[in-house]
């Protein structure tokens, strides 16, 4: 299946030998982001995740892992499924048609996945195969455009950077509004919110509680302490959730980046509270406690045809652009 690779599905086991392969690749392909140890150990064993079915390593005649993939589904996808395909070649093991095979196995790994998850909804919904890598990797597109993916959307990556010495202003909250950090709040009611405020947004689905738990809250690289809500006053009780940041801290990436980062994941405010200045009052909390936490920057991830304005509203708020992603996707 793999030029001259012996294939096997993945097991956690083969998680340390997973991440010394990035390592490899990474040297030469200089990748934006890198998955931590925990996070490849629980895709593996995620809810709705089959491993051996939806991954494959391929090992070398020494027992070294030399190429990955990976196939997954949300489970909250029922209107359309995304099936993004994440796979990396050993850069001593490229040229020889390892990343075709790999590519055509994911497709045909997906197109099981998809088959199984029309079944389990009893009906037809629309499905495509997904490929996202850095807008630098050449190699990944010419792959692709042979494999039939086409560019879909554009994404940046913006970076505000947060000078030592040079304390963020504090944000002012409206009146009416109460800020919140989510490790003293807690998170009662964020997923709905989310779910709400990005139902109109490109390519979103909302979040069932199982992929919530592993994409969010539970992400072993999610920072309550980091994180804000805005409350809207006025309503009976504590008051309701109406705006959120959460922030991660994907530590995996500071050592190429050569300083600690503060990640900002989502910013979202309730449509009926939009146009009220509550992402800036995000914003400004988010940099402010980055600052005080010791982090050297806040970074985002942007789709760059955001119709809500997002990229501009980011860009006053001090951020730049850094790099870009490309996503890529056939119909299945």
């Amino acid at each position: 299946m793999l030029p001259g690779l012996t294939c096997r599905p993945l097991t956690p086991d083969d998680v340390p030998a997973w991440v010394d392969l990035l390592d490899r690749a990474a040297a030469v392909d200089r990748p934006h982001v890198r998955d931590s140890a925990e996070w490849l150990r629980r895709s593996l064993t995620a809810d709705g995740f089959d491993a051996s079915t939806q991954s494959l390593g391929g090992v070398d005649a020494d027992g070294v892992l030399r190429a990955v993939a990976v196939v997954e589904l949300r489970l909250g996808d029922l209107e359309h499924l995304r099936l993004p395909c994440d796979g990396v070649v050993d850069p001593g093991w490229r040229g020889r048609g390892v990343g075709r095979a790999l590519l055509a196995w994911g497709e045909s790994a997906a197109r099981d996945r998809v088959a199984r998850r029309r079944r389990e909804l009893g009906r037809e919904v629309t499905a495509d195969l997904q490929v996202w890598a850095p807008d630098h990797r050449d190699d990944v597109a010419r792959l692709c455009a042979r494999a039939g993916l086409s560019p879909l959307r554009y994404f940046s990556t913006m970076r505000r950077a947060l000078p030592e010495g040079a304390e963020p202003p504090a944000p002012q909250v409206p009146e009416g509004f109460r800020l919140v950090r989510f490790d003293e709040h807690g998170t009662a009611g964020l997923r709905d919110l989310h779910n709400a405020v990005f139902a109109d947004h490109w390519g979103s689905q909302p979040l069932t509680e199982a992929d919530w738990e592993r994409f969010v809250v539970g992400n072993p690289d999610f920072r309550p302490a980091w994180s804000f809500g805005l409350l809207d006053a006025a309503s009976e009780g504590d008051g309701d959730l109406v705006a959120y940041a959460n922030v991660y801290a994907h530590e995996s990436d500071w050592p190429a980046l050569g300083f600690a980062q503060a990640d900002l994941g989502n910013l979202g405010v309730r449509r009926e509270h939009r146009g009220r200045g509550l992402a800036q009052v995000l914003l400004a909390a988010v940099a402010r406690r980055a600052r005080e936490v010791g982090t050297a920057a806040v970074s985002l991830d942007v789709d760059s045809e955001n119709p809500s304005g997002a990229v501009g509203l980011y860009e006053r708020a001090g951020y730049v652009r850094v790099h870009g992603d490309v996503l890529r996707t056939k119909a299945l």
